[in-house]
């Protein structure tokens, strides 16, 4: 007796049906979003000492599925990297295209780790890295859920050229169309470091001038953005803990530099500058007000013109989530890995939570934007019923209409 029966055609018919009735429906818009830096995702790859801060980042990450994640200071070499001096000028600051060996060797190295994660490989990749091993983006893109972005951009203009030595970097994803009304524009970026010099903070100065200039195009434009990463700023006073922080905010009054990087007052004035021209806002404080949570705890004491400060690991809140107009009443959670510990427990680093380095998550959390989309195009949807509604009473009245349409008419 034969084991294998012969399927009839319409049974093939309804099977090929059933399998797309089941496919997928990917999302249109990311809605569940991470950054975290890693502080040298290379190096936790690449080093056998590190094998337990991989495998915890790598279950926190299966553990959150977020659609986005965004992951910062990977140390990848960029494309022109020597190891040499920062100062050595490079003619390719942005390619990525692999012609350098320590690049190309370090991008299979990360692309077997995310390879061999059953979780990860439904993740497409976008890297933008620096010229030496420091600083670099990886954005992460869960194509099983959400479609593809429609556009990626590594500068925040067409114009901006880059600079050698500019360790800055930026990932745009464009998530739908451009006639599409409300596309969704997520930056996933590492801010470079203010330093304590002045060509560092000029450096950074250029830096946050290019992120005004392309978050007000967005505005002006009626897109909606997340910009998210290591911004390197604490936005207010409540985002640092430091034992002697009156005595610092005093003494910023008249140096407007004076401080740690990314707590100065020409720091947080720019940032917030930037707020402001774009119409954005900070996404944990849009949910949780004037609570004290920090995602950067330092190693050691720390030092101030000079000064050794009391408090042993600091806390500064680096890394942040910003939201354009409309994003800002679809949030529906913003929060960090170490919320949920008392800052006493939060100051000890656990591994769960930092993975060996001295930043830990932060997530947010949106509306379904792809039922925005269908609500804005219910009117549509009403017309083409009306349609649909006319051309069954003309079939019921003229049967000479009733035979069946080609595949050419349906598609």
């Amino acid at each position: 007796m034969k084991r294998f029966l012969t399927v009839e055609k319409e049974e093939e018919d309804n099977t090929e049906t059933n399998a797309i009735k089941k496919a997928k429906i990917k999302r249109k818009y990311p809605s569940t979003f991470l950054t975290v830096n890693v502080n040298g995702l290379l190096s936790k790859i690449n080093s056998p000492d590190k094998w337990k801060e991989k495998q915890t980042l790598l279950t926190y990450l299966r553990s959150a599925n977020a659609d986005v994640i965004s992951i910062t200071e990977t140390w990848i070499p960029g494309n022109g990297s020597s190891g040499g001096s920062s100062s050595k000028k490079y003619t390719q600051p942005y390619s990525n295209d692999g012609t350098n060996k320590s690049y190309r060797e370090s991008a299979n190295g990360i692309e077997s780790l995310l390879d061999s994660n059953g979780f990860l490989r439904k993740y497409a990749r976008y890297y933008n890295c620096f010229h030496q091993k420091s600083a670099g983006v990886l954005t992460l893109v869960n194509a099983e859920e959400v479609e593809k972005p429609n556009r990626v951009r590594l500068r925040f203009t067409n114009e901006d050229k880059g600079e050698e030595e500019w360790p800055g970097r930026v990932i745009e994803c464009q998530f739908g169309d451009d006639e599409d009304a409300n596309r969704l524009v997520v930056l996933s970026t590492y801010s470079p470091n203010n330093g304590s010099g002045a060509e560092s903070r000029e450096r950074r100065r250029r830096w946050d001038d290019s992120v005004l200039k392309r978050l007000t195009q967005l505005r002006k434009e009626g897109v909606d953005f997340i910009w998210n990463g290591d911004l390197n700023v604490a936005p207010d006073g409540i985002d640092v803990k430091f034992d002697d922080i009156k005595a610092m905010e005093n003494k910023k009054a008249s140096d407007p530099d004076y401080g740690v990087a990314g707590f100065t007052r020409n720091e947080q004035r720019r940032f917030q500058n930037i707020l402001e021209a774009s119409e954005a806002s900070d996404a944990y404080r849009v949910v949780n007000g004037e609570r004290r949570s920090y995602t950067w705890r330092a190693y050691t004491v720390n030092k101030v013109g000079g000064k050794v400060f009391n408090t042993v690991n600091p806390g500064m809140r680096l890394d942040l989530m910003v939201v354009s107009k409309n994003l800002k009443s679809k949030i529906q959670r913003c929060y960090h890995a170490t919320d949920d510990l008392p800052d006493t427990e939060a100051m000890k680093m656990p591994m769960e939570k930092f993975f060996g380095s001295d930043h830990c998550a932060v997530h947010l959390e949106l509306k379904n934007m792809d039922n925005d989309n269908n609500n804005n195009n219910s009117e549509e949807n009403e017309e083409n019923e009306k349609e649909t509604n006319a051309t069954k009473e003309k079939d019921a009245s003229d049967p000479s209409d009733r035979g069946p349409r080609s595949i050419e008419a349906i598609e």
